[in-house]
C-alpha cells in the first residue's frame, strides 16, 4: 500500500509540475517518464540465474555462467546464456509446461517438466559472431539449422525435422561456393547429390537412396572436363550367356569395361565404403568373358584359365555349400603376395554358358577378408541364370 501511496503521490506531483511547463518541456518530461516506466517493466520482469562450470546453480562469487530470462510474446521465455565476464553464449526460447518455472534448474535432468525450448536459438563465438542458429518446436529441432565459422562465413546450411536431417543439405568453401549438395531423408542420404570444386565447377553428380549411391555417378577435373562415370546397380547382366551377378547395392560399382582381342572385361570396385576397410585398398572383381564354342569342357577351360594366374589355389569352393547354384560352374579359394608383399585373398569362378566363357576373379586384401566375406559369399550366390 506504501509503494502505491508513493506512485500517486509522485504523478499528483509530477501533474501539477507539468501544469507550469512549456510544451518542449513537457514532450522531454513525458518521454523521459515512458523510458523510465519501459525500464521498470524490463527490469521487473528479468530474472538473473548464476551456474557453475557444469551449469548447476550457484552464488554469484562461484559461478562461471550466468542466465538472464526476459518474458516475451506469446507467453514465451527467452534465456541469454553469458560467460561472467558478460561474453553472449546464446539466446533461446523456452515455452511455459508448469505453473511456475524454476530456472534454477535450467540445465539439470528434468527440467523440461517445467519448460520446453520452443522457438529461435542462436549460438555465438566468443568474438560475439554467430555460431549456429535453428529453430525449436516443442523440443524438436525443426526447419533450417545454420552454422558459421568464427570468421561468420557460413559453412552449412541443411533443414532439420525432429533432431534430423530432412531435406536439402549444403556445405560452403571459405569462397562462399557450394562444396555440395544433397539431400536427407530421415537422417540417411536419399535422392540427387552433387559436389563441386572450389572454384564452382562440379566435381561429381548422382543420386543416393538409403545412403548408397545408386545408378549412374558421373566425375568431372575442376576445368569441367568428364574424369570418369561409374554405374551402381544391384544386378548386371551379361548380355551372352544371360547370366545375372548381383553386387551389394551402394557399395559395388562398374567403373570400367573394355575388350581385349576377343575377351570382354567389366570392372567392379567397391568404392562406397573402402575409407573403412583396415588396409585402405579398394578391393575389385574383374569379370571377363569370351566365346569358346561348344566342345570345349569347363574343367579344361577352367584348368586353362587357371594356369594363367598367379594364384595359390587353397581349395575348390563346393556347391553343396550352396555358394553357387549356376549349373556347369566352378569356383575356387585362393591367395597370392602382392609388390609389397602384402596378401591377398582371391575368389575365383568359372562358367561355360551358351558357348560363352565366363570368369570373375575378386581381389580382396587379407586383413579386409573377414569383414567383406558376407558380401563375396551374397555376390556368389546371386551367380544365376
Amino acid at each position: 500500500m506504501k509503494m502505491q501511496e508513493r506512485k500517486k503521490n509522485s504523478k499528483f506531483r509530477n501533474e501539477n509540475c507539468c501544469k507550469n511547463k512549456k510544451p518542449d518541456t513537457m514532450k522531454a518530461m513525458i518521454s523521459l517518464l515512458i523510458c523510465l516506466t519501459l525500464l521498470s517493466t524490463v527490469s521487473f520482469g528479468q530474472k538473473k540465474v548464476y551456474f557453475d562450470n557444469n551449469w548447476l546453480n550457484v552464488e554469484k562469487s562461484e559461478a562461471t555462467y550466468y542466465s538472464l530470462i526476459y518474458p516475451i510474446k506469446g507467453g514465451k521465455y527467452q534465456v541469454k546464456d553469458y560467460t561472467i565476464s558478460g561474453e553472449l553464449l546464446s539466446e533461446t526460447e523456452y515455452s511455459r509446461i508448469a505453473n511456475e518455472i524454476v530456472w534454477e534448474r535450467l540445465y539439470e535432468e528434468g527440467f523440461h517438466d517445467l519448460a520446453i525450448e520452443d522457438g529461435k536459438c542462436i549460438e555465438y563465438y566468443p568474438n560475439g559472431n554467430r555460431k549456429r542458429m535453428f529453430t525449436y518446436e516443442k523440443g524438436k529441432q525443426e526447419g533450417n539449422v545454420r552454422l558459421w565459422d568464427e570468421d561468420g562465413k557460413l559453412f552449412r546450411d541443411f533443414v532439420a525435422s525432429k533432431h534430423i536431417a530432412n531435406g536439402l543439405y549444403l556445405e560452403y568453401y571459405q569462397n562462399g561456393k557450394a562444396s555440395l549438395s544433397v539431400n536427407f531423408k530421415n537422417d540417411t542420404l536419399n535422392g540427387p547429390a552433387a559436389y563441386y570444386h572450389s572454384n564452382g565447377k562440379v566435381s561429381q553428380r548422382g543420386n543416393f537412396k538409403n545412403g548408397k549411391k545408386v545408378g549412374k555417378w558421373t566425375y568431372w577435373s575442376d576445368r569441367g572436363e568428364l574424369t570418369g562415370k561409374e554405374s551402381y546397380q544391384k544386378s548386371f547382366f551379361i548380355e551372352g550367356p544371360d547370366i545375372q551377378i548381383a553386387f551389394p547395392k551402394g557399395n559395388w560399382c562398374l567403373t570400367d569395361q573394355f575388350k581385349e582381342e576377343e575377351i570382354m572385361h567389366f570392372l567392379f570396385a567397391r568404392n562406397g565404403e573402402s575409407q573403412n576397410l583396415i588396409s585402405g585398398v579398394t578391393p575389385n572383381c574383374i569379370l571377363s568373358m569370351e566365346y569358346i564354342g561348344a566342345d570345349q569342357k569347363l574343367l579344361d577351360y577352367s584348368s586353362y584359365k587357371r594356369r594363367r594366374l598367379t594364384v595359390d589355389i587353397h581349395k575348390v569352393i563346393a556347391k553343396e555349400q550352396e555358394l553357387f547354384s549356376l549349373e556347369n560352374s566352378m569356383g575356387y579359394l585362393g591367395s597370392y603376395s602382392d609388390d609389397q608383399k602384402k596378401k591377398h585373398t582371391v575368389i575365383v569362378f568359372h562358367t561355360i554358358q551358351n558357348e560363352i566363357g565366363v570368369e570373375m576373379i575378386m581381389d580382396i586384401r587379407e586383413e579386409d577378408y573377414e569383414s567383406l566375406k558376407k558380401e563375396a559369399v551374397q555376390i556368389l550366390r546371386s551367380i544365376k541364370k
